[in-house]
């Protein structure tokens, strides 16, 4: 509680704002949240929560500028930010001139997000990559994905069925992969990197969305040739862009190969899998770290090595639950308490909306072994599954009583 009086607060903007919600309060800042979602545990823990419209572009940047703009801008430190802003950096540019951005600069977000700018620094680089073009023709004998620059939890990609069909702006073929799908959290300095941790990354595919993002899982086994290819692709990707703060590299493994994806230039979603708690004992937040980084100060390494106490070294695990169909949640519904992301039921309506496809919430485990809280994530999906399939039998059909999330 002191902590909290003792700094400024901080504006949290993301499309799922809640793992970055819960780093800041545990790290003692105030927040004001903005997302696309205000779920319960968001709504619970953030001083204020305001509610964003998103598409596959990310925010509403009129209504985003809009609520940023009536906030008392002398209150916070700064604002972080996570997806929303792959396709418009531009947005970005323009908060910061309200309130101060930490984190990776527009430019920055415009460079890596950029196609061309990001595989010629690859190939610069020397960095393994899937082959990638900005137009065809393609080789008849492989297969592409289409892919969006500016896109985030794998809704812009698609597999590639007409080849002479024209590419839209910022999107770029690149041919299809096996492979296991890992990426690496780090934390982005002027002078290198330190690794937080490397993740496993599996699909919740649909036959529209066949590579949408369905969970991660933490303090994987992962050989140490290809933790070494990760770390220098890391660190020459950090001198090229200018990188600070927390930020997370995507490959996909095949034959003791790491091929680079993308770097996503902001908090990423596998920064859930490493709560506050864990750093604790060095008294520095994960967040911290990203403020500090952000802003030129100490260094996690640097305060590791003025601590002796030991950090819990946990795996954990998220997946995200999606809607099958149309659905309404009953305002009465109690959810198990390893669920996230839960939507706020209206008290005064009789069920909560959701369409199809939509998220409806996450899951979470952890366990000391990697193994083990990958199972016991399995078996809880599957719980929720069945009190969903058991709850929500009837469609969407009445109006004017729903909440829509």
């Amino acid at each position: 509680m002191s902590a909290r009086l003792n700094k400024k607060s901080l504006l949290v903007i993301a499309l799922c704002a809640r793992p970055f919600v819960v780093a800041a309060v545990r790290a003692g800042y105030g927040v004001t949240a903005i997302d696309a979602f205000a779920d319960q545990q968001t709504v619970a823990l953030a001083d204020n929560t305001i509610l964003v419209d998103y598409d596959a572009y990310g925010f509403n940047a009129d209504a985003l500028l809009q609520a940023v703009s009536q906030l008392e801008a002398s209150q916070y430190l700064g604002f972080i930010y996570g997806s929303g802003f792959e396709a418009q950096p531009s947005l970005l540019k323009k908060i910061a001139t309200i309130i101060p951005l930490i984190g990776n600069t527009a430019t920055t977000v415009q460079a890596v997000k950029t196609a061309a700018s990001f595989f010629a620094a690859l190939d610069l680089c020397a960095i393994p990559h899937p082959a990638s073009c900005l137009q065809g023709p393609l080789k008849p004998s492989a297969d592409y994905l289409d892919k969006f620059a500016g896109g985030c939890g794998g809704t812009h990609i698609s597999l590639v069925v007409d080849q002479s069909a024209t590419l839209g702006n910022n999107h770029y073929y690149q041919q299809k992969m096996n492979g296991r799908s890992i990426s690496l959290l780090f934390v982005a300095y002027s002078h290198g990197i330190e690794v937080v941790g490397f993740n496993e990354q599996w699909l919740n595919p649909t036959v529209g969305m066949p590579f949408r993002y369905g969970g991660a899982l933490s303090r994987i086994e992962v050989s140490s040739i290809i933790q070494q290819q990760m770390i220098d692709a890391a660190e020459a990707l950090t001198r090229t862009f200018s990188l600070r703060g927390c930020n997370s590299l995507d490959a996909l493994i095949q034959d003791d190969i790491a091929y680079v994806l993308e770097i996503n230039p902001r908090l990423s979603a596998t920064f859930d899998l490493y709560r506050a708690e864990e750093y604790q004992a060095v008294e520095l937040h994960l967040m911290e770290v990203h403020i500090q980084a952000s802003l030129g100060g100490v260094s996690w390494q640097q305060v590791q090595m003025k601590k002796s106490k030991s950090v819990v070294q946990q795996s954990k695990a998220h997946a995200v639950i999606y809607a099958l169909e149309d659905m309404l949640i009953p305002t009465t519904f109690s959810w198990p308490d390893w669920v996230l992301d839960s939507p706020c039921l209206d008290e005064q309506a009789q069920a909560f909306k959701l369409l199809a496809d939509a998220p409806i919430c996450s899951v979470q485990a952890q366990a000391d072994d990697a193994d083990v809280a990958k199972c016991l994530l399995d078996s809880r999906v599957e719980a929720i599954k069945q009190l969903l399939g058991m709850t929500f039998k009837s469609r969407a059909s009445k109006e004017g009583v729903y909440a829509i999330r």
